[in-house]
């Protein structure tokens, strides 16, 4: 990694910088991806110990998503005015007080706030991108924004196999899993105060809490009935007034973002044709990594005796969605070389194209096991190119100053389709369920139509991404040759 060149001004990096700055970068990525998808594979556990099951259960992993959302919007604009390093202390310190809260958890409600606190985390990655921004350019930020993509896959992978490895075969006990989580944000810690200079010039400004709040409770109104509208009842008034409450919360805060003058999220930002489709990938393919998330594993380990699914056990189903995500790091790690050659416009539809077929594969053709690796293989692998691509796109399509305010309204695109795609998937996977050995289980038709949703947002990302067209100065600005 010689090539890579600090292009920060006005600080006294050490020498070693830029390589220890793409360390601690790929290392904020995985540990991200780390807190947002451990806590799948311990439900199992979570479950039964806190007396919680459906969609509340579900509410462990979604509202990490909701937090991570909001933290992807908050991370960059604060890390400008106050600088990278503050910035990045914080969000270390509270995913390890986040996650001692769960630890040691006595109820639900106890579990679900250190989720929050802790969820903030997976804004790091944000705030990954634009360090990688302002410190790296030409091809090495090419390469290391692939990268950024390929750990994403990476951490997922580790995240279902170790996770399905130390909680149902090894049987450790989910508290310690999530303590261990605990521990790696105190190295995060140690490793920001070496890596990150004291003196990182933070700018002048003020950060834009009442957009923040909005925010917040847009999401929240909006999430929380897709994620019980099975239990609720979707034509209720429980389910039907938050999210109209919710549509016109995006209403107000987004005209809210588009007059403030620093905005929390900069929302002017998707006027940019490339930035626009960016972000579209970043949204659509959130979406579609949590429909694979939640359905694989569980269609998996159903029990044949339900005249579906194999059988398998925490490891197995782990390594299945290891090999999904050694999909995602494979596609990821070849959209950096493949964008030489070809537009990441044409990447973004090529990937697209490979999640439908993916998904129709996995909806219609799921009977033997061979079928359900070979599919998820295809999916992750085209997963790996669209997150990649959306990656390029809308990072070259700004100037680095731009990058603070905007790489959050872009980062955001992926942790809020992801809540979106887990709090519907969830939905339906608990509308219809089987009961086997005292075990509330989805039937067949249910995870069939959550693949053929997955195959629908591919199909809508796929006719954006090809409506969606930038003119020649646009594309002369993305090309980094």
């Amino acid at each position: 990694m010689t090539s890579i060149t600090s292009t920060t001004e006005g600080t006294d990096a050490p020498p070693g910088m830029p390589r220890a700055l793409v360390a601690l970068i790929g290392y904020f990525v995985i540990l991200a991806t780390l807190v947002t998808t451990i806590p799948i594979k311990l439900l199992g556990q979570i479950g039964p110990d806190l007396g919680a099951s459906g969609g509340l259960l579900n509410w462990v992993v979604i509202i990490g998503s909701l937090s991570g959302a909001i933290g992807t919007a908050l991370l960059p604009p604060t890390a400008a005015l106050f600088g990278q390093r503050r910035v990045a202390l914080v969000t270390m310190g509270l995913l390890t007080f986040g996650s001692l809260l769960a630890a040691f958890a006595p109820n639900m409600t106890v579990l679900l706030i250190g989720r929050f606190i802790g969820g903030f985390t997976l804004g790091a990655i944000a705030l990954a991108l634009v360090m990688a921004r302002a410190n790296l350019s030409g091809r090495a930020l090419s390469t290391v924004l692939a990268w950024i993509a390929a750990a994403e896959g990476v951490a997922a992978g580790l995240s279902f196999a170790v996770g399905g490895l130390l909680a149902d075969t090894v049987k450790v006990d989910w508290r310690i899993i999530i303590g261990v989580l605990a521990l790696l944000g105190l190295v995060g810690v140690v490793a920001t105060l070496v890596v990150i200079p004291a003196h990182d010039a933070p700018s002048t400004g003020r950060v834009d809490w009442i957009g923040g709040v909005l925010l917040a409770a847009a999401l929240a109104l909006i999430l929380v009935p897709l994620s019980m509208g099975s239990e609720w009842g979707w034509s209720s008034a429980t389910v039907l007034v938050p999210l109209i409450l919710g549509a016109v919360a995006v209403a107000v805060w987004w005209r809210l973002e588009e007059r403030v003058a620093e905005p929390l999220v900069n929302t002017r930002a998707l006027r940019n044709a490339n930035f626009l489709r960016g972000w579209l990938v970043f949204f659509l393919a959130g979406g579609l990594t949590w429909v694979v998330n939640f359905t694989i594993p569980k269609f998996s380990e159903t029990p044949e005796s339900a005249g579906f699914g194999f059988g398998y056990n925490g490891l197995t189903s782990g390594l299945l969605m290891l090999v999904y995500c050694l999909g995602i790091v494979l596609g990821s790690a070849g959209a950096g070389p493949l964008s030489r050659y070809v537009p990441t416009r044409v990447i973004s539809m090529m990937a697209f194209t490979g999640c439908t077929v993916g998904m129709l594969l996995m909806a219609f053709e799921h009977d033997q096991e061979w079928q359900i690796w070979v599919w998820s293989s295809i999916i992750g692998l085209s997963y790996g190119l669209a997150s990649a691509s959306a990656y390029m796109t809308f990072i070259r399509a700004l100037r680095p100053e731009q990058v603070a305010t905007a790489a959050s309204m872009g980062q955001i695109s992926a942790p809020l389709g992801g809540a979106v795609g887990s709090a519907a998937i969830t939905g339906i996977l608990t509308a219809q369920v089987l009961h086997i050995g005292g075990v509330s289980i989805p039937t067949q038709h249910s995870f069939q139509i959550g693949w053929l949703i997955g195959a629908g947002i591919a199909i809508v990302g796929l006719l954006l991404v090809a409506l969606v067209r930038s003119d020649a100065a646009e594309d002369a600005a993305e090309d980094p040759n």
